[in-house]
């Protein structure tokens, strides 16, 4: 009788399973399904601009990719416009294809100064730009030779917007970093004023990236994505590897329990479904479990993979005074607006000074400017930590017009003359990225600097412009 209850049951979940497909096939993939407000740059597609057909691709084995690799093209051959761009990276194609004797163009994305965005090798595609990097990061080249001068405006801000596209996809991790190309072997490329004065800079840049072997996993070739069931008509481990390659990123090290649940799930609607005559259940089965199953399963990896919250130190950790009143709600919350600033003075690179700093600064606004606390949502010291002052959801004092609809930002220092260091910079970058993860920050929020909403020099010359560069950042507040 238990058994016989067990068949019904079981039956009873193949029925579900073939309900599911039909729901399944029903939703449209589309990436505009995936974009959080954020606008991505024009991206040329490579039928526009009349890519040769690549002789082989391999599936990105580590996704979304840890690293960003930028280059620049190296010679002296600008353009301005789509024509004449198209023009460019067919011949860069042509010499990567006929006198590398490589699959395709090397990069995964290309960018005029026309300010458009060339499709590469895309998103997916293993790249040939960077050893050690290839299998795990997005390789962007502007086109041009950048070792005198920095790109113009509009090729920078389709850097910024096409970092900040791969991240609302899913392509690139939210906390990911960003090298140029002289990082990752022997060469100058990205050109020496484009590396020093803007890529390092950048949010994310780091000085110590870790290249990966290229043995550490075996990449799918994949010849056509229309041969996707084909491919899944056998169980076996590599076709389970490769259909969970291509609806999203599993961690290589999670791939053996996916592929035991898979298997068990297709060989128990076999079994079953066999022994109770029931439903004729087909080999296309095994394509809509392992969606079903696929798809839950990298849901549950992507939320637990989310951005690296940041380092807040608590109000009580840095020994904050009570409040002389409570802080008003936001009236906008989510927060249109960040505000960046910075305090002058001194920086702070160890957490006791940096914690010092900011009791100073709540002094100050208390006693001297007779505010009810420290003006600030948030500071940030160059030893990587965020400091809380007046938090999340609550009107700060730090920029007349924008108290009521933003968060407030204080990175501890002087930036007149200089940018705070890495640390500083990826510390704002976490924050920003964990209020739009948790609904504090909205997703397409405008990034401002001080000065763009009062009359002063706050917050520096050097950070003001570097901050200009940022995602999100707007010329019109």
């Amino acid at each position: 009788m238990r058994s016989s209850s067990y068949l019904i049951r079981l039956s009873t979940l193949c029925a579900f399973v073939l309900l599911l497909e039909y729901a399944v096939l029903a939703i449209p993939i589309d990436n505009t399904n995936f974009i959080n407000a954020t606008e991505c740059p024009r991206i040329v597609s490579r039928k526009e601009w009349k890519a040769r057909e690549r002789r082989c691709y391999e599936i990105m084995p580590v996704r979304p990719v840890p690293y960003v690799v930028v280059h620049h093209g190296g010679t002296d051959t600008y353009c301005y416009d789509q024509e004449s761009c198209s023009a460019i990276v067919r011949a860069y194609q042509n010499f990567h294809i006929d006198d590398h004797n490589w699959c395709d163009i090397g990069y995964s994305f290309l960018i005029g100064e026309d300010g458009n965005v060339y499709e590469g090798r895309g998103w997916d595609g293993v790249g040939a730009h960077a050893p050690g990097y290839n299998t795990q990061s997005i390789g962007i080249c502007v086109i041009g030779n950048f070792t005198g001068r920095l790109p113009n405006a509009a090729a920078l801000k389709a850097l910024n917007d096409l970092i900040a596209c791969g991240v609302s996809l899913g392509k690139i991790k939210n906390n990911y970093n960003v090298i140029g190309h002289r990082q990752a072997k022997a060469t100058e490329c990205p050109g020496t004023s484009f590396f020093h004065k803007y890529v390092k800079n950048l949010p994310g840049w780091t000085e110590h990236p870790k290249p990966r072997n290229s043995t550490d996993t075996k990449p799918i070739v994949q010849e056509d994505d229309t041969d996707w069931k084909s491919r899944l008509e056998s169980t076996s481990n590599v076709h389970v590897y490769g259909y969970i390659s291509i609806i999203g990123h599993v961690d290589k090290d999670h791939v053996p329990e996916a592929i035991s649940s898979i298997k068990w799930l297709y060989i128990t609607c076999q079994v079953a479904c066999s022994i109770s005559i029931v439903l004729q259940v087909k080999m296309y089965i095994a394509t809509t479990t392992t969606l079903i199953f696929a798809t839950v399963y990298v849901t549950l990896v992507t939320q637990e993979a989310a951005a690296n919250s940041p380092n807040i130190i608590s109000r009580a950790q840095w020994g904050a005074r009570a409040p002389k009143s409570p802080a008003l709600n936001l009236k906008l919350n989510p927060a249109p607006y960040v505000i960046i600033h910075h305090s002058t003075g001194s920086r702070c690179e160890t957490q006791a000074i940096c914690q010092l700093k900011v009791r100073q600064f709540q002094n100050d606004h208390m006693n001297r400017r007779n505010w009810a606390d420290i003006g600030y949502n948030f500071l940030v010291g160059e030893d990587g930590n965020v400091y809380e002052g007046r938090g999340w959801d609550k009107q700060g004092a730090h920029s007349v017009s924008y108290n009521k609809k933003s968060i407030g930002i204080c990175i501890i220092g002087d930036y007149s003359d200089r940018t705070p260091n890495a640390a500083a910079v990826q510390a704002v970058t976490n924050l920003i990225a964990h209020g739009v993860q948790n609904h504090k920050i909205k997703n397409d929020y405008k990034l401002l600097g001080h000065l763009q909403t009062w009359a002063t020099n706050c917050p520096g010359n050097s950070l003001y412009t570097m901050i200009k560069s940022w995602p999100n950042w707007s010329a019109n507040p």
